[in-house]
């Protein structure tokens, strides 16, 4: 009972902490441009109706990018209240974590600090947080689409527990669907992974063929192939002049990996630790026996590389990119970690040091991630009612500060929203939202 009792706060002060970072952070760059439609033939015009948000996506797949079930979602919530966002964006990190959890300890007994430990990594590591977790349109487009292809993996991982086959085939399309038709890196990291899950099953531990994993595999590819091969993605491509060439994504393998020690340094050493311990714990009983235990280790690794690398092949990598990455590669540390014989002597003195570690960290980081956001939404308010100001006065060429943040918690970068230049599309997404001919940096 008194277990339970620790469970349930543990979630709610996890669902509490994340809400009110959602909450705070401000709409942020391409929040107004997906606030008004794409259609082609017509005016920038709010989208406030399904008919105007389908016309919008069906021109959008066209020529923005192919991630048409993302941006729908993203425009979705921009038609309505924020807090709609902000609480579907906590149950989504929610999810996150306790998928991560089921991958690494399977039906295991959930204990509180199994379950903080994927949200604390997640918060402590993923190096654009606020790109990726808080900010309404990064979110959409990086959390829950590493959500949605690790949630899609890990039947093929456990298993589909007490599921009928039957329904377990019609359902697995609909989530390979979802997982392929999502984020470029996210897609292309769990395609991996699931090559790798298939090969385990199949041919390393050889088990009988389930139906489920064909079906939920096409699911999949046809996702995939609706994501990766839409007209947008030819546009998106020639506007960036082309496909890198095999030597320019060589040349960027080293500045990947430099970026990879910088900003996931933390599980990189977790897991160098843990493969440290597994290669020592199978001493004497045979390759074999280390790779079957450590398998799904491997293949969460597998997909955490794929999802890093495969952006070699992009001219550039934001910050908000790494968090497929970051979310398979700590789910590979907390499987590795799961499968290690550890003395218990030694568990009763370091975990209670670890968790109080761990939590310091999280709070000193969290105070300094907060006060920046709530820095930043102060100043994103004030110029709100600034330029409000000089609409009302009359002015359809208005100016507006720039609003900045200083950590990885905030979606504002240091350098601002803004640039000098009127015509920047930054610049035109907030006077396409304030109804004015431009807005210009101020002074």
């Amino acid at each position: 009972m008194k277990r339970r009792a620790l469970i349930i706060l543990c979630l709610a002060g996890t669902a509490a902490a994340f809400f009110a970072l959602s909450a705070a952070t401000p709409y942020y760059a391409d929040d107004y441009s997906y606030m008004f439609t794409y259609a082609a033939g017509a005016a920038k015009e709010r989208v406030t109706t399904l008919a105007g948000l389908i016309a919008s996506q069906a021109n959008h797949y066209q020529i923005i990018n192919g991630r048409a079930v993302v941006h729908t979602l993203v425009q979705l919530f921009l038609m309505g209240p924020r807090i709609w966002f902000d609480i579907a964006n906590t149950l989504v990190f929610l999810a996150l974590g306790l998928c991560m959890c089921r991958a690494a300890w399977g039906k295991g007994e959930r204990t509180p600090l199994r379950l903080l430990a994927p949200w604390a990594l997640l918060f402590l590591t993923l190096p654009g947080f606020g790109q990726s977790c808080l900010w309404l349109t990064g979110s959409v487009n990086y959390m829950w689409t590493s959500l949605a292809a690790l949630a899609f993996l890990l039947p093929y991982a456990v298993g589909v527990g007490k599921l009928r086959p039957a329904a377990a085939a019609l359902i697995m399309p609909l989530a390979g669907l979802l997982a392929g038709w999502s984020g470029e890196n996210a897609c292309l990291g769990a395609m991996a992974g699931l090559a790798l899950l298939l090969l385990r099953k199949y041919a390393l531990n050889r088990e009988r063929f389930e139906l489920w994993t064909l079906t939920g595999a096409l699911g999949f590819l046809a996702g995939a192939a609706a994501l990766l091969f839409a007209p947008a993605q030819g546009v998106r491509v020639s506007g960036t002049g082309g496909m890198a060439s095999l030597g320019e994504m060589l040349r960027r393998v080293l500045p990947v990996s430099v970026h990879a020690l910088e900003y996931l340094w933390l599980p990189l050493a977790l897991g160098a630790l843990c493969l440290i311990a597994s290669v020592l714990q199978s001493r004497g009983r045979g390759f074999m026996y280390w790779l079957r235990r450590w398998s799904d280790t491997l293949c969460w690794a597998g997909a955490a590389v794929v999802s890093a690398y495969c952006m070699c092949a992009a001219p550039y990598f934001p910050l908000r990119a790494w968090c497929a990455a970051g979310v398979f590669g700590i789910t590979a540390v907390l499987s590795a970690y799961a499968k290690i014989e550890r003395p218990e002597r030694l568990v009763r003195r370091l975990a209670p040091a670890a968790a109080c570690a761990a939590l310091a960290a999280c709070c000193a980081m969290y105070a300094m991630g907060y006060g920046d956001i709530a820095a930043t939404a102060a100043a994103a308010e004030a110029r709100d009612a600034a330029i409000r100001a000089q609409i009302e006065a009359g002015q359809t060429v208005v100016s507006a500060q720039n609003v900045r943040g200083s950590s990885r918690y905030n979606a504002f970068p240091p350098e601002g929203d803004l640039t000098g230049d009127p015509s920047n599309w930054q610049n035109q997404a907030l006077a396409m939202y304030y109804g004015v001919e431009s807005v210009a940096l101020a002074e």
